[in-house]
């Protein structure tokens, strides 16, 4: 082992290895940063430089890309609550409400920090494997895979800010569905696809992560008139330059357990292939909110949220190293390039690999390793000037953040389908968001519904039902994910609404309620439905390809209806409420009220405002000045403003559609009070659009011209 690692590292001391290495970094920190692009697309450009290089510079080039991205992913993810690629958005629940507290170069460097340490961990999980390699393989059965999804739900929607199950179950449910549009992979039957050949493919993650994060995002800050950091709390850069160490020595002292964990668990995730690529950073996080001492802050701007979620990025992909090259199975989309990469190079993956090039997978290891040293390194260097993108208000970043979506969408799909995805995931979304749906839960289950049906179809033909006696590891994730959902029905109970008494006082204090009185029952009216006609259209299809999907569909209707009948009985008890309601106007003042069996007190020790007067709902607040009503009404002009962008690439292509579409944006809806400022704000957030735009068509042969110029 030890002169393997040394011929390892020998290997990359060539001039043209370590410029490639190098070449890669850049290209990988460059596609990371843009939201929707990630690390598939930007190995994707590098297959066809391969056939003219050998086999370590061609490692060097490819892994070098895809360790220079992760890093790069945070970043977005935590300046603008848009993840650069989907597996950053557990990165945004703690780093973006730090950047929002003016601690942007604090949150950046704790990001960069526990990347490294979690890749140098997977690094030494990665050597102390390749001895076992050849064992792993029996380990994962497809009983194990598909425990091991639902697992991952659980997990996953139970760190989100949701605190009831239902909406868990059914964020799971509705992820479920979106996966199975598409050709069946096992009987080939083309489901949910009413004919549109573009959804044949089905739904990619692409264009749902840049819908249900980025542009959301976007609609929210355009609403509310504000920049990520609130006014006056970044500092100056020299306040910044200082974040900067600080973070790196919070992450040191303070967080290094967290970053030890996430790294192990994501490095062991690493391995399940399939899963391991997309679920690692979810579960290394969901796993740190059960588990850190620090649990009470995750969610709310803590830095160990930002270092459990970051320090399962890059060791997980060193961990999805074993699988991909000891047996040829790939972790997640990225290694599945790597993989096709390394055919390109003649070599085949697999135990043969190893004995006939037994240093590789050591040179492999230190690029990850110089990668995400040299990758995190820049990243800090820059992290002052990165900082200042907090500080630009909603108005000015909508367009430009849109473009990019738009673009990167196309880029991602080759289809304008995708295009007009981003447009519809990004009302669905702002609607979810609003209403606490989980979004982490929503994405994993569309990335793993393919799996999880593939795995339930292996299992039953293999094992039927016995499977439950012949698989004792899956029943040990069945059992903890069944107790985590106990865990999580006591929890809503416990930090569920009181009861009629309290909730009258609450309204009366200040005008707002737990759940939007329309919104909710719409939503999940609108859901009931849709399961409804989802399930009878499965069954349609024959029953291989039918079932399952008419099954998940079916407990997502149940779930729906039985949201709406708690609503209907919250309804039928109005008239008593509005009969509490007065007694309690009646008083000027309410000290204490019992809120019913649970033994709860609601204490209020001010006075009872009118209602609309006093604190808004934090669900649906807005900025001072702003009332929750203007609030919607400017969130639902950006998402005209996306939809006419949208519309504006269709017709006329993206150079000159997105371009017109942004100047369009800017002279009219940007915020500027005069003339001037609006064509100072539009010339060069034009040009800017266009160059982007001219640079993706050039660079990714991007042929959508726009139906009146084709025609």
């Amino acid at each position: 082992m030890g002169s393997n690692l040394v011929t390892g590292l020998s290997h990359l001391l060539s001039l043209q290895a370590a410029g490639l290495l190098f070449l890669g970094l850049l290209v990988g920190m460059f596609m990371g940063v843009l939201p929707g692009l990630g690390v598939s697309l930007a190995l994707s450009l590098m297959l066809p430089f391969l056939y003219h290089l050998g086999v370590v510079p061609a490692v060097a080039l490819m892994l070098g890309t895809l360790a220079g991205s992760y890093y790069a992913a945070s970043i977005p993810a935590i300046l603008l609550n848009t993840p650069g690629a989907p597996e950053s958005f557990p990165t945004t629940l703690d780093g973006f409400p730090m950047a929002q507290k003016g601690q942007a170069g604090r949150a950046l460097a704790i990001s960069a920090t526990s990347t490294l340490a979690g890749g140098l961990i997977g690094c030494v999980i990665l050597v102390a494997l390749l001895q076992i390699a050849g064992q792993l393989i029996d380990v994962f059965h497809p009983p194990e895979f598909a425990a091991i999804i639902i697992l991952a739900l659980v997990l996953i929607g139970g760190s989100g800010e949701s605190r009831r199950v239902s909406k868990i179950v059914l964020s799971g449910v509705l992820g479920f569905m979106l996966s199975f549009i598409g050709s069946d992979p096992i009987t080939g039957v083309e489901r949910f696809t009413f004919s549109n050949t573009d959804l044949f493919s089905g739904i990619s993650v692409v264009p749902f992560a840049l819908g249900v994060f980025a542009m959301t995002q976007m609609v929210v800050m355009y609403g509310r008139k504000t920049a990520v950091a609130a006014e006056g709390s970044l500092g100056g850069t020299r306040e910044l330059r200082r974040q900067v160490p600080g973070g790196v020595r919070q992450t040191l002292h303070n967080h290094w357990c967290d970053v030890v964990r996430s790294a192990v668990v994501a490095s062991l995730l690493g391995l399940v292939p399939g899963i391991g690529g997309f679920a690692s950073n979810f579960i290394s996080y969901s796993i740190g909110r059960q588990t850190s001492k620090y649990r009470r802050d995750f969610g709310k701007g803590s830095p160990a949220g930002i270092a459990s979620a970051e320090a399962s990025s890059l060791s997980k992909e060193v961990g999805s190293l074993i699988p991909a090259v000891a047996l040829g199975i790939p972790s997640g989309l990225g290694m599945v390039i790597f993989i096709a990469g390394l055919s390109i190079l003649g070599l085949q993956p697999g135990p043969t690999l190893i004995k006939t090039n037994p240093s590789l997978p050591y040179t492999m290891m230190w690029v990850m390793a110089i990668g995400g040293l040299v990758s995190c390194a820049v990243g800090l260097m820059l992290t002052p000037w990165l900082s200042r993108v907090t500080s630009i208000r909603g108005p000015v970043l909508l367009p430009v953040i849109s473009a990019l979506a738009v673009i990167g969408s196309f880029a991602s799909v080759t289809n304008f389908l995708g295009v007009v995805e981003v447009a519809l995931f990004a009302a669905v979304g702002l609607v979810m968001r609003k209403l606490n749906y989980s979004l982490a839960a929503i994405t994993i289950g569309l990335v793993l519904g393919n799996t999880f049906a593939d795995n339930v179809h292996l299992t039953m033909s293999i094992y039927g039902w016995s499977f439950f006696t012949k698989s004792p590891l899956a029943d040990v994730f069945l059992l903890i994910a069944a107790l985590m959902l106990v865990a999580l029905v006591r929890r809503g109970r416990n930090e569920s609404s009181p009861s009629l008494r309290g909730a009258v006082v609450a309204f009366a204090k200040d005008g707002s309620t737990r759940d939007h009185p329309v919104l909710e029952p719409a939503t999940s009216a609108v859901i009931a439905v849709v399961c409804v006609a989802y399930t009878v259209t499965a069954l349609g299809y024959p029953s291989q390809a039918g079932r399952l999907p008419a099954i998940i569909s079916s407990i997502g209707a149940a779930t729906a209806l039985y949201r709406l009948g708690r609503w209907g009985l919250a309804l039928l008890s109005l008239r008593r409420m509005r009969a509490e309601l007065a007694l309690l106007k009646s008083d000027t003042k309410v000290s204490s009220v019992d809120t019913g069996s649970d033994g709860a007190v609601v204490t209020v020790n001010t006075d009872l405002h009118p209602a609309g007067e006093g604190p808004e709902s934090p669900q649906l607040s807005g900025p001072p000045g702003l009332s929750k009503r203007l609030v919607s009404l400017r969130e639902g002009a950006a998402l005209v403003w996306i939809f006419v962008l949208v519309a504006a690439a269709y017709l006329l292509g993206f150079e000159l559609g997105l371009c017109i579409g942004v100047a369009g944006y800017c002279l009219t809806s940007a915020g500027c009070q005069t003339l001037r400022s609006k064509v100072v704000l539009a010339v060069p957030v034009s040009a800017l659009t266009f160059g982007i735009a001219y640079l993706f068509v050039t660079l990714f042969h991007l042929t959508f011209a726009g139906q009146i110029l084709n025609a």
